[in-house]
């Protein structure tokens, strides 16, 4: 039978690989334009990495980026009313290094989800995580979803993706309903 770990982990996979695999055939500009939502895909991408980061760190205290990454990527401080622009630029964070460090963050929380205690599930979550994630088992959850999250607003704010399944989270070209 599937454990908790084991289902985060595809939750992980899948959402990471669909993410990786459609982001490949990208131009530069379209990897670093920033889209409808301000956001690009560059930064996204830096994004999901922080979070698997900072996420993995609450359980073992351990960060792989600098601050200075987790600013540009994952900066939770208030902002004021209006347009947001995330684009990043290649010169900084070119897109070999930016998925190089999603997939090392990601490797990193799969690693230390390995070694988390399934007994803790329901424990109190650990002191740094916000108030909203109350549980070690939610922290997972949330991050077992996070890259869907973003395929989904990737799916609807890049014009690459209109009309696709290449960011969908079950792609379905080839469904067919049972009959009768």
């Amino acid at each position: 039978m599937t454990d908790l770990r084991q289902l985060i982990e595809r939750q992980m996979d899948s959402a990471g690989n669909r993410l990786v695999l459609a982001l490949e055939p990208l131009s530069e500009e379209e990897f670093f334009a920033a889209n409808a939502t301000g956001f690009s895909a560059a930064w996204t991408t830096g994004h999901l990495a922080c979070v698997a980061d900072l996420f993995s760190s609450w359980f073992n205290g351990q960060l792989l980026f600098s601050r200075d990454f987790h600013q540009v990527f994952n900066d939770t401080d208030a902002a004021e009313a209006g347009p947001v622009s995330k684009a990043v630029s290649s010169d900084v964070y070119p897109r070999p290094y930016l998925l190089l460090q999603f997939r090392l963050a990601v490797m990193k929380a799969l690693d230390t989800l390995d070694a988390f205690d399934l007994a803790r599930w329901d424990a109190p979550a650990p002191p740094d995580a916000p108030v909203g994630l109350r549980t070690g088992g939610e922290v997972w959850e949330r991050l077992a979803v996070h890259a869907d999250w973003h395929c989904g607003e990737l799916a609807g704010s890049m014009p690459r993706f209109v009309g696709t399944y290449a960011l969908n989270i079950v792609p379905h070209y080839f469904y067919r309903p049972r009959r009768g």
